[in-house]
């Protein structure tokens, strides 16, 4: 359950971070789009698709109070670890409910099931249906996912609070939102950043827009109900579910696997050039061209007729005699942590032999004394 896409071409040029792009480098930005799946307890024993730049894992089995029984498996399938061995961590998703009641355990105090004290900012909990038991509730649970699930470190991953009509809730709808800012604020106690995945539809008949939420105010949303990619592509620009948010990925579900694609811009970049004498014995320079998001690196190849020259990987590349009549280009990869590469090629200079120094002869020279 997971997303990011194509932004406009002006917020494109805004996020490149060399110089000030005009408006003929917004024309000229390429980009890249990660895209991915997200995984849980009904793919448990079966093949799961090959790990793309997005990759999200359910840690619950269908409610919220139960763990996933092929979590262990999942979480290593979605962890990544790059070229320079870091480990790129998968986001994780938790089943959310108010059960009321009705539930397996519901707060009598502020408290959670373990014992541990919640501060809570709802009030006191003293056993009602209420939003100050709804915030220690989710509190409970939040802590539980985080502390008890097995998932490995969760102060490194996205937790997304998957809110959904399948699940129990309560016509009150404050203390629907209660339940969730609990949650939000033990994750965030443990490190983990937070998001919110559902449907506008699910989300307004569950929470409803009449008491926007402080606690969740600018969460990144996760939106569900797409069903093909151009469709989720459409849906980034579909309002958040949170004030001050923003639609950072949406979900479609193809032949019965959930795909993700991202609202944000992997890898943008504007196309490099050279500049310089393009003779043997002269020196070509590098301009890279903008690029962007912040955290971009850039890899740099030098080619003759498209071939990589053998530590050719600076900023500058000086022609040999072997290079004259070949085609001498650079080409830049901009990388970065959860995205595609982006690759691209300046264009080509022919090398030449240089101008010939004119030759000097005593006649000429003579010339120079009896002008």
């Amino acid at each position: 359950m997971l997303s990011r896409v194509l932004l406009a071409a002006a917020a494109l040029a805004a996020a490149l971070v060399t110089g000030t792009a005009t408006a003929a480098d917004a024309a000229a930005t390429s980009t890249t789009t990660a895209t991915g799946y997200d995984v849980s307890y009904p793919q448990c024993g079966g093949e799961l698709p090959r790990r793309q730049d997005i990759a999200v894992v359910g840690v619950n089995a269908g409610t919220g109070t139960t763990t996933n029984p092929c979590l262990d498996e999942q979480l290593a399938w979605g962890d990544a670890v790059t070229d320079d061995g870091s480990v790129l961590r998968a986001d994780v998703y938790v089943n959310t409910a108010n059960p009321g009641h009705l539930g397996d355990w519901w707060p009598t105090a502020d408290m959670t099931v373990g014992g541990a004290t919640v501060v809570n900012p709802k009030g006191r909990c003293a056993g009602a249906e209420n939003a100050a038991c709804a915030y220690v509730y989710g509190y409970s649970v939040g802590l539980d996912d985080v502390r008890n699930r097995g998932v490995s470190d969760p102060g490194a991953r996205m937790w997304w609070l998957d809110v959904e009509t399948m699940n129990s809730w309560s016509w009150n709808r404050q203390a629907n939102l209660a339940v969730l800012e609990g949650m939000a604020a033990a994750i965030r106690a443990g490190g983990g950043d937070v998001g919110v995945y559902s449907t506008q539809r699910q989300w307004n008949i569950i929470i409803g827009t009449a008491t926007p939420s402080v606690a969740l105010a600018g969460t990144p949303s996760w939106i569900a109900g797409a069903t093909t990619r151009e469709g989720a592509v459409r849906s980034c620009r579909s309002a958040p579910l949170t004030p001050g948010g923003t639609v950072r990925m949406v979900q479609w579900v193809e032949h019965g696997i959930d795909h993700d694609v991202s609202c944000e811009v992997g890898v943008a970049g504007t196309r490099p050039s050279v500049d310089g004498a393009a003779t043997s014995g002269g020196l070509l320079a590098l301009d890279p061209g903008a690029w962007g998001p912040s955290g971009v690196t850039l890899r740099t190849v030098w080619t003759r007729d498209g071939v990589p020259i053998d530590g050719a990987t600076g900023g500058s590349y000086s022609p040999t005699a072997s290079d004259v009549g070949h085609s001498i280009a650079v080409v830049v990869t901009g990388s970065r942590l959860g995205a595609p590469p982006l690759t691209l090629a300046s264009p080509a200079v022919v090398i030449t032999e240089p101008e010939p120094e004119p030759t000097v002869t005593p006649e000429r020279r003579a010339q120079w004394f009896t002008a």
